[in-house]
């Protein structure tokens, strides 16, 4: 358990600043799927359905101005940064684990 939060920026305005908190890395990768899919819902609200592969939530991601996770490391008691890159492996490696059922 290594609690997580997500620094995020959405637009060019600091009004579009948000931070969400998690229990570990993994739910908070699932919110950034979840962040990435209310972005698709709104910009297809006719859609029923709405599929997308890791290269447009990569694609996602990388517009964003500003994204970051940082992670509790209790080995230190502190909070550890992480960037962009950091954050597409671990979604791709959690995504990989549920695909395969783990």
């Amino acid at each position: 358990m290594s609690h997580t939060i997500i620094l995020c920026q959405f637009g060019s305005k600091l009004s579009t600043r948000q931070w969400s908190d998690y229990e570990t890395p993994g739910e908070a990768m699932d919110g950034i799927c979840q962040m990435y899919e209310f972005r698709l819902k709104q910009l297809n609200p006719e859609r029923r359905k709405i599929t997308y592969d890791i290269s447009d939530l990569f694609t996602f991601v990388d517009s964003l101005p500003d994204l970051s996770a940082l992670v509790f490391d209790s080995r230190v008691n502190a909070y550890v940064p992480h960037n962009k890159d950091w954050v597409k492996n671990r979604v791709y490696e959690h995504l990989k684990t549920q695909a395969a059922g783990k």
